[in-house]
């Protein structure tokens, strides 16, 4: 049953919006300073490099992420004519595992040498998110009733190929982490690699 009043689908991306910018905003509080100095006067090179420069890193890579889903959910949204009530109740969830990502890597790069529980928190997460995406856009997919009736068929499957590289990534980095590989770090450009690659080119006819 689409839903109409008083949650329409202008509501649900501006919360969306309200989500992705509080979330994006909060992964600043993750940089670490060091605990050696206390005013701006005491900072070297050496304690900025040592203590703060690879959180700052952590910090465009998670932001990197929170971007790509942004961009997915609103390529999602923007194919969509309404939701129902099933579409509300699993994008909430998936809003609840975005504000989870500042939480999770807040301690995930506190982790010098190995990995520690938070970073499969923060892999697990990340590849909740990914189903959820790639759920709501499949569900999306299989009721036509809440799709834009100029929607083609290869544009759809474009979209739930694309929303499925975050989740491919994320159980990646869960083996990463059991692994104990090192440099983690690169698979957070992964994503952008892949649909850079692949997906560069948009079907034929495409939403307007």
């Amino acid at each position: 049953m689409a839903i109409h009043e008083p949650i329409n689908k202008v509501n649900l991306e501006r919360i969306t919006n309200g989500i992705f910018a509080f979330t994006m905003t909060l992964l600043a509080r993750n940089i670490i300073t060091s605990d050696k100095y206390e005013q701006a006067s005491q900072i070297t090179i050496e304690h900025f490099v040592e203590d703060t420069i690879f959180s700052i890193f952590d910090f465009l890579g998670v932001f990197i992420l929170l971007a790509m889903f942004w961009m997915l959910f609103f390529q999602m949204f923007h194919r969509m004519k309404t939701y129902d009530y099933h579409f509300l109740h699993v994008h909430m969830l998936a809003l609840m595992a975005i504000v989870l990502i500042p939480f999770s890597s807040s301690f995930s790069n506190l982790g010098e040498n190995d990995y520690i529980f938070v970073d499969y928190f923060f892999q697990i997460n990340y590849f909740f998110l990914g189903i959820l995406l790639a759920y709501l856009w499949y569900y999306a997919g299989s009721h036509p009733a809440l799709l834009d009736p100029d929607l083609i068929p290869s544009e759809t499957t474009c979209l739930l190929k694309k929303c499925l590289v975050p989740p491919f990534v994320a159980a990646l980095g869960i083996f990463w982490v059991f692994a104990d590989l090192p440099g983690i770090e690169i698979l957070y450009f992964v994503p952008f690699v892949i649909l850079g690659i692949f997906f560069r080119n948009p079907p034929d006819n495409p939403v307007s």
